[in-house]
């Protein structure tokens, strides 16, 4: 009970407990929600490339189902590593890019761009912050050998 007391007057810290959270939820929502269907689809990939060099004209159009696979990478094996917490950091910046031009697409298209910034600045926080201790990336790429 003095833990519970301490903890909503705000003298106890959940800092990693609270990083892991931040990375295990929203990761699981993007890959079951966005990630898994587009990168099983490679069909969808030349689509999801379109969004990204149409703002290039048509100097970069061969290029679509590159742009594509790495849009499903990253909202597939990105967030299955933040998931884990390993290369966290290197996926996060990777996620929040393509957030950042998802939210882009919807801005200019259709749609609502909201998701996806709520998406990018999870996303960038943690590229920011890093995993925490309950992570992979701790447990193999700490300094601190205890």
């Amino acid at each position: 009970m003095n833990t519970l007391v301490k903890y909503i007057t705000g003298k106890v810290q959940c800092y990693d407990a609270g990083l892991l959270l931040l990375r295990l939820l929203p990761s699981y929502y993007m890959l079951t929600n966005h990630g898994w269907n587009k990168i099983i689809n490679p069909e969808k990939w030349s689509k999801l490339g379109n969004s990204f060099t149409k703002y290039f004209g048509d100097l970069i159009d061969f290029a679509n189902p590159m742009f594509g696979f790495l849009a499903s990478f990253s909202e597939s094996a990105c967030a299955i590593l933040i998931l884990l917490g390993f290369c966290t950091q290197p996926a996060a910046v990777l996620l929040s890019l393509t957030m950042l031009f998802a939210a882009l697409y919807h801005i200019t298209g259709t749609g609502n761009p909201e998701s996806a910034l709520i998406y990018f600045s999870i996303f960038i926080t943690i590229s920011f912050t890093g995993p925490g201790k309950y992570s992979l990336d701790s447990k193999f790429f700490s300094n601190n050998k205890n």
